[in-house]
């Protein structure tokens, strides 16, 4: 009995012994883990962007609530509690401007933030499919590329618009050629208005918001310098410049890329009005050149499905007389 117990206790310790030598599992190559990293902090981004997203939007209503309520009372019967209330309101409306205006500046960074860490992401995948993996690794980094690439803004590209001049001897072949890369042209340049327009309508509502909070502020300027007893002063600007804030500018910024992607299409003073709007941070600007540009490429566009009818018509011509 004695020399079973001997032989069982020899057996548990060696056991012990084999397990507690037995290596530990290696630590993952330095691509996959390259990878997690980047995986990891592009859906932190992705976290702050909708949080960013949904204090902008709560701030924005309550913005144009605040707004709709001064309307109101500025159309009752002027009254002290009248004018206490509106007084009231117009000191938490620029208050809530300010507020919009530093939500906006967030939501932006964290757009930003997103969009390198979702670059990272993608090159991480494609480092570690570079440097060779397992195939069923492979499949799940392939699947995660095709979910991701489309996420990731492609830098603009300059529309190039086809010759107008084509060849007087030029064969139907030639002609339907110089018509499909007319027909490209014209796909781009219905993308740029269609972008154009959202751009120019978004920034024609934020015109509206802001002549409804300069008018705002103009009365509570006017009832202010008259004495009133406890009157709440409005908080200043983070510029430090006065009682109204700049608003904050909302639209996507789609007039950035029109000095890259439009500067063959549309005439230079056109872009250099868009430029100097944007520059100006006043909706109502920003608007009157998207307009401008958006009615410019329109133009463009007229030509280019002209000439390409032109073209079309020609060769179905001289595929008749052959």
């Amino acid at each position: 009995m004695i020399r079973w117990l001997l032989v069982l206790a020899v057996t548990v310790a060696s056991s012990t012994v084999s397990a507690e030598s037995r290596p530990s599992p290696p630590p993952p190559p330095p691509a996959i883990a390259a990878t997690a990293k980047a995986e990891s902090v592009a859906k932190a981004a992705e976290h702050q962007v909708a949080r960013a997203t949904l204090s902008r939007a709560s701030l924005a209503q309550r913005y144009k609530d605040e707004l709709e309520r001064i309307d109101r009372l500025k159309n009752q019967r002027a009254s002290w509690r009248r004018d206490r209330e509106l007084r009231d309101n117009l000191s938490d409306s620029l208050e809530t401007a300010n507020q919009l205006s530093a939500a906006t500046r967030e939501l932006e960074r964290a757009k930003i933030t997103l969009e390198q860490a979702r670059r990272s992401y993608l090159a991480a995948i494609d480092a570690e499919l570079g440097a060779g993996t397992t195939p069923a690794r492979a499949q799940q980094l392939a699947q995660t590329r095709a979910q991701l690439a489309p996420q990731v803004n492609v830098a603009p590209r300059r529309i190039v618009i086809p010759d107008f001049d084509i060849d007087p001897l030029a064969d139907p072949e030639e002609l339907d050629q110089r018509a499909a890369e007319l027909r490209a042209a014209e796909e781009e340049l219905g993308r740029q208005i269609a972008g154009l327009k959202a751009q120019a309508d978004e920034l024609d509502h934020l015109a509206v918001l802001r002549k409804q909070h300069d008018r705002a502020g103009d009365l509570f300027n006017r009832d202010d310098d008259e004495p009133h007893r406890n009157t709440v002063r409005p908080t200043e600007g983070e510029d430090g410049g006065g009682r109204q804030p700049n608003l904050p500018p909302g639209a996507p910024n789609f007039e950035n890329f029109v000095p890259i992607v439009l500067v063959d299409v549309i005439d230079a003073s056109t872009i250099n009005s868009v430029a100097a709007a944007q520059r100006s941070g006043d909706p109502a600007q920003r608007a009157a050149a998207a307009h401008q540009a958006h009615d410019a490429v329109a133009r463009r566009l007229d030509e280019v499905k002209k000439r390409r009818l032109e073209i079309e018509g020609r060769a179905r011509q001289l595929r008749g007389r052959l």
